[in-house]
């Protein structure tokens, strides 16, 4: 899909490889799950409408990602424990604990409610940023790339099948934090997100 798409990959700091972790990125765009999940094994928690999306979701749901409704607190019960449990059967996560997806300007503050499964596990936890540019598009990947505020993806997604190239850049930090602390683990993991991020070109 990356291919597909125009999307070439910069990526630096190691990238998880074998074992069982958690990454923990910014979030911009449907974009990142198909960018991060070409990098390494991984299974994804994602927002519930995916789920029913044209192509993105037959995607998502063939590669075992787990849906989550954000608004209802149940349900991030539920998702949580889901979560316990691909853990303790050693699969990798990846997880996007701003609980949204922004312009890319900034990296919003990390939930720790979405990082309690991996606290509990104490499982290595990866932090990662994400962020694109758009070499020969006139409008910035603010609007082409970045898919927030609720736009319908059927506005959205012909911009993006439109740009010639994308380039996403992809940092990992160093090393991975562990601890059982789900605010402490929260806090960590976005000061080494946000030390790697780029911001995203506005229009």
């Amino acid at each position: 899909m990356c291919a597909i798409l125009s999307v070439r990959r910069d990526v630096g700091g190691p990238v998880p490889g074998d074992g069982v972790y958690l990454v923990a990125s910014n979030h911009v765009s449907y974009l990142d799950i198909l960018v991060l999940g070409s990098l390494y094994p991984s299974l994804f928690l994602a927002k519930r409408e995916i789920a029913s999306w044209p192509l993105f979701g037959w995607i998502a749901r063939g590669a075992g990602t787990l849906f989550v409704d954000r608004d209802v607190a149940r349900d991030v019960v539920r998702a949580g424990r889901e979560m316990s449990e691909r853990l303790e059967l050693g699969l990798p996560l990846t997880i996007f604990p701003e609980g949204r997806s922004s312009r890319g300007v900034e990296i919003l503050p990390f939930q720790p409610s979405l990082l309690e499964p991996a606290a509990r596990a104490g499982v290595p936890c990866w932090a990662a940023s994400i962020s694109y540019e758009t070499p020969g598009s006139e409008d910035a990947p603010s609007r082409t790339i970045c898919w927030h505020d609720s736009e319908s993806l059927l506005t959205h997604f012909p911009r993006l099948v439109g740009l010639r190239r994308v380039i996403a850049r992809v940092r990992f930090s160093e090393i991975p934090v562990i601890s059982n602390d789900r605010k402490a683990l929260a806090s960590a993991l976005w000061e080494n997100s946000n030390a790697t991020f780029t911001p995203v070109r506005q229009e």
